[in-house]
């Protein structure tokens, strides 16, 4: 009695935490860019996974593929940040979307924030929780053209103690393995990445 009441505290705080829907801003100036070209720049990162950003980046990255907007290499406009002094997320407020731009020879600049990046294995409870908010902005005016979130969730519940032991096990070797491979929580990061991507209007 005493575990399910624990049980359903967690699961009330994590409806909670989970509670409101996305909201979106697609600009009309957004479906009128002449250069569909975009630059991901680096994310900010709001998780306790250093490893989150770089994820989330290339993921956003793939989605802007998908939905007609060619992405600049990576390894183009991580080369062309350190040339102003750049190398995270975190120090993109301190130049201007012109300068950006100017520098990576692009207008549509894509800045990212990882609010969430967690695999929380308590045994009767196992939690993989990935949370995204991107913005598209143009670098020759400075507006906003285009902002969403996406995320994507997993939670399983076990009352039984040997169904919990069990799922505990097996859920350290899943992560095991995911690290391994390079790829943590795959499949709420990619749910969360084409959520956030999804209003991006098709070229």
């Amino acid at each position: 009695m005493r575990l399910r009441l624990a049980v359903s505290a967690v699961l009330l705080g994590i409806a909670a935490a989970c509670a409101g829907k996305a909201a979106y801003l697609v600009a009309p100036a957004l479906r009128t860019a002449a250069d569909p070209r975009v630059a991901v720049l680096p994310f900010d990162n709001q998780s306790t996974d250093v490893g989150a950003p770089d994820v989330m980046r290339k993921l956003a990255a793939e989605n802007f593929e998908k939905r007609g907007y060619p992405a600049l290499p990576a390894d183009e406009v991580d080369a062309k940040l350190s040339a102003l002094g750049v190398s995270e997320g975190g120090q993109l407020p301190a130049f201007k979307p012109e300068e950006l731009g100017r520098a990576l020879g692009v207008d549509l600049l894509c800045y990212g924030d990882v609010e969430d990046f967690t695999f929380q294995n308590l045994g009767f409870v196992v939690r993989k929780s990935v949370a995204l908010r991107v913005k598209v902005v143009s670098a020759a005016t400075g507006e906003t053209l285009y902002e969403g979130s996406g995320s994507g969730k997993d939670i399983k519940i076990f009352f039984d103690k040997d169904e919990a032991k069990a799922a505990f096990v097996e859920q350290l070797a899943v992560k095991l393995v995911q690290n391994i491979l390079k790829t943590p929580l795959k499949k709420e990061a990619d749910k969360a990445a084409w959520k956030a991507l999804d209003s991006l209007p098709r070229r």
